[in-house]
């Protein structure tokens, strides 16, 4: 399934880049659907982008597959630009520098959390809260997947 995806969405990039750079084409179409233009497409952007490239994935569940593979770290956000380095054959040098995250314990990653919430000055509660009001990017006085998944990335 990757591989014939591959073959047609390359095809259709080749013709609509007309002699230009396909992979600035796609670049384009992903961040189109970016609305919240974070470098990430997530399950219904991605089928967006592929469909404004011009490749109709039959059903949402074929959709869901091709996204999870090419969501390697399963956070729910495909980085358009790792996409397109693995589409295209180059190397993917954020992500071959980036930590292993699987080889932490919760209370190893708590302990982080703790630890740099302290060094951004979050002694108490209330500073606590100054840096969850930070993180809520929609003023929505909680967080959701996105803004917290942003949250962890930064810290």
């Amino acid at each position: 399934m990757k591989k014939s995806f591959e073959k047609e969405l390359l095809t259709k990039l080749s013709q609509k880049s007309g002699g230009g750079s396909e992979e600035q084409i796609l670049m384009k179409s992903f961040k189109y659907f970016d609305l919240n233009n974070n470098g990430t497409v997530e399950p219904d952007e991605f089928a967006k982008a592929i469909e404004k490239i011009g490749i109709m994935i039959p059903t949402q569940e074929d959709c869901m597959t091709l996204f999870n593979l090419y969501d390697l770290d399963g956070s729910g956000g495909l980085d358009y630009k790792e996409f397109s380095s693995s589409l295209f054959g180059r190397p993917q040098t954020a992500a071959s520098n980036a930590p292993d995250r699987g080889m932490k314990t919760p209370e190893e990653l708590a302990g982080k959390l703790k630890d740099k919430l302290v060094s951004r000055g979050s002694r108490g509660f209330i500073g606590l809260q100054r840096q969850f009001k930070i993180m809520d990017d929609n003023n929505s006085k909680s967080l959701d997947k996105y803004e917290f998944t942003k949250a962890m990335n930064d810290f």
